[in-house]
C-alpha cells in the first residue's frame, strides 16, 4: 500500500490555510451576529433580488413618508400653538374693552386702548413665528418674517379711517382695507402664496396652506387694531363714539376668535390624518422589516453553535500545531 506524506513545509502551507479558513469562518459568523443579517445575500435569495429590492424600495419609501410625516405634524402642532396664542392674546383684548364698556369714562378706554396696542404687537410677532428658522405662516416664502409689525399696520390703518364721520363707518373702512387686496395683504404681508397640499404617503395628502393673511387672522387683527385706534383716531369722533367704536372693536375681536377656533378645527383635522398616517406607515415599516428580515436575517441559534464548532477547530489545530512544534529527532525514533 502506497503511503502519502507531506514534507514539512506543505505541512505549513496546509496549517495556516486551515488556519485562515477557521479564521475567516470566525469573522463571518461574528459579523453576521453583529449585523443580524447574513453575509452572503446572494446566497439567502439564490442569486434572485427581485423580492429583496421591492421590500428594500417599499421599506426605503415608508421611511421617508414618515420623515415627511414627522415634519408636518410639527407644523401642524407649532400652529395649533400659535393659533392657541393669538386666542388667548385677544380674549384679553375683549376683556379689557368689556370692563372699558362698563365704567363708561375716557380714562378706562385710554387704558384698554393702550393695552390693545401692546397686545396687536405681540399677535404681530406671533405670526412671524418660524420654528428651525421657516416661516410658519409666511407661506412659500419660507424666510423672513410673514407679516411686517404692529406700527407699520396702525400706520396703513389711521388714513384709512380718518375721514369717518361715525364709529360705525370707521368700522366698515377698518374692514374694507383688511379685505382688500390693496390693502393689509399688499402692505402688511410679506409672504408668498399658500403651500400646497403636502403627501405623507403615496395616497395621502394634507392640508397646511395656512398664511397670515388668511381671514381668520384679518378678522381679528381687524378688531385689535381697531381697538388701539379707538381713542386717538378718527378726530372727528365725540367721546361717546369713540366707546361705540371701542364696542364694536370687541364684536369684531370676537368673530375673529370664532374664525381662528374654525380655522384650528382645520389645522386639527389634518393633525388627525397625519397621526393615523404615520401609524400606518410604522406597521408597515415593521412588517417589511420583518419580511426582510425572513430572507436575509441570520439565526443566533445557529450561528452560536457555528461559532462554537469553528473556536474548538481552531484550538485543536492550535494544539496540534503546537505539539508538532515540539517534536525532535529522539522522540520520533522512539
Amino acid at each position: 500500500m502506497t503511503m502519502v506524506s507531506f514534507g514539512d513545509l506543505a505541512q505549513s502551507f496546509l496549517t495556516k490555510a486551515q488556519s485562515g479558513r477557521l479564521k475567516a469562518e470566525s469573522l463571518r459568523i461574528t459579523q453576521e451576529l453583529s449585523s443580524g443579517q447574513r453575509a452572503d445575500v446572494g446566497a439567502a435569495v439564490s442569486g434572485d433580488h427581485t423580492r429583496l429590492a421591492a421590500i428594500s424600495h417599499s421599506h426605503r419609501m415608508a421611511e421617508g413618508y414618515l420623515s415627511v410625516a414627522a415634519e408636518a405634524g410639527f407644523r401642524t402642532a407649532s400652529l395649533q400653538t400659535v393659533l392657541s396664542q393669538l386666542t388667548e392674546e385677544a380674549q384679553t383684548v375683549v376683556s379689557d374693552l368689556a370692563l372699558s364698556a362698563q365704567d363708561g369714562s375716557d380714562l378706562t378706554l385710554g387704558m384698554a386702548s393702550g393695552r390693545a396696542l401692546q397686545t396687536l404687537d405681540a399677535m404681530m410677532a406671533k405670526l412671524n413665528t418660524a420654528p428651525g428658522g421657516r416661516s410658519l405662516l409666511g407661506g412659500t416664502a419660507v424666510t423672513g418674517p410673514a407679516v411686517a409689525g404692529a406700527t407699520a399696520l396702525l400706520d396703513a390703518l389711521r388714513p384709512v379711517i380718518s375721514a369717518a364721520t361715525s364709529p360705525d363707518e370707521a368700522m366698515v373702512l377698518a374692514r374694507d382695507w383688511f379685505d382688500d387686496p390693496a390693502g393689509f395683504q399688499a402692505t402688511i404681508y410679506l409672504g408668498g402664496a399658500a403651500l400646497p397640499d403636502l403627501a405623507i404617503s403615496e395616497n395621502e395628502k394634507v392640508w397646511l396652506g395656512v398664511t397670515a393673511r388668511d381671514d381668520a387672522f384679518r378678522e381679528v387683527l381687524a378688531g385689535v387694531a381697531m381697538a388701539a385706534l379707538a381713542e386717538e383716531t378718527p378726530t372727528a369722533l365725540s367721546p361717546p363714539d369713540r366707546r361705540r367704536l371701542a364696542t364694536l372693536a370687541s364684536d369684531q375681536t370676537r368673530t375673529g376668535i370664532d374664525r381662528i377656533t374654525e380655522l384650528a378645527g382645520r389645522v386639527g383635522q389634518s393633525q388627525s390624518r397625519i397621526e393615523a398616517t404615520q401609524t400606518r406607515l410604522q406597521s408597515e415599516r415593521l412588517v417589511l422589516e420583518i419580511a426582510r428580515s425572513d430572507i436575509v436575517g441570520s439565526d443566533p441559534l445557529k450561528l452560536a453553535t457555528e461559532l462554537e464548532a469553528v473556536q474548538t477547530n481552531l484550538e485543536t489545530l492550535y494544539a496540534v500545531t503546537a505539539r508538532l512544534s515540539r517534536l525532535n529527532l529522539a522522540d520520533f525514533l522512539r
